[in-house]
C-alpha cells in the first residue's frame, strides 16, 4: 500500500481502535499505517485496486486471494446444498405414510 503522505510503499493495514473506526467501517473505510512516517490514513475498499493505491504484485496477490476464497466459497455451497438434500430425502423417508398391503380373502 502507498501512503498519501510520503509516497512510500510501506503502508500496512492498521488495527481498529474506537467509535470513529467503527463508524468509518460502514463506509468501507479501512485503517493504514505507513512503516516509514507513522502516519495514520484511511482507504476506501474499493480503492484497494487502484493503481496510486497498490502495486502490480500487490493487487495480483489480492487478485489471487479473492479467487481462492470464491473457490472455497462454491465448495463449502455444494456440500452444504448436498447436505441439505440428503436430510430432505431422510425426512421423507421417515415421515412418508407406509402403504400396508390390503387383505384380501
Amino acid at each position: 500500500m502507498t501512503c498519501p503522505h510520503c509516497k512510500q510503499h510501506h503502508a500496512h493495514r492498521s488495527h481498529r481502535s474506537g467509535l470513529a473506526d467503527r463508524i468509518r467501517r460502514l463506509f468501507q473505510m479501512i485503517p493504514y499505517r505507513c512503516r516509514t512516517c507513522k502516519r495514520r490514513f484511511y482507504a476506501f475498499r474499493a480503492g484497494e485496486q487502484s493503481p496510486r493505491m497498490r502495486t502490480n504484485e500487490e493487487r495480483k496477490i489480492m487478485e489471487l486471494r479473492r479467487r481462492l476464497k470464491w473457490k472455497r466459497t462454491k465448495r463449502e455451497l455444494i456440500i452444504y446444498g448436498f447436505a441439505a438434500l440428503f436430510v430432505a430425502i431422510v425426512i421423507y423417508l421417515i415421515t412418508r405414510p407406509s402403504t400396508a398391503p390390503l387383505s384380501g380373502s
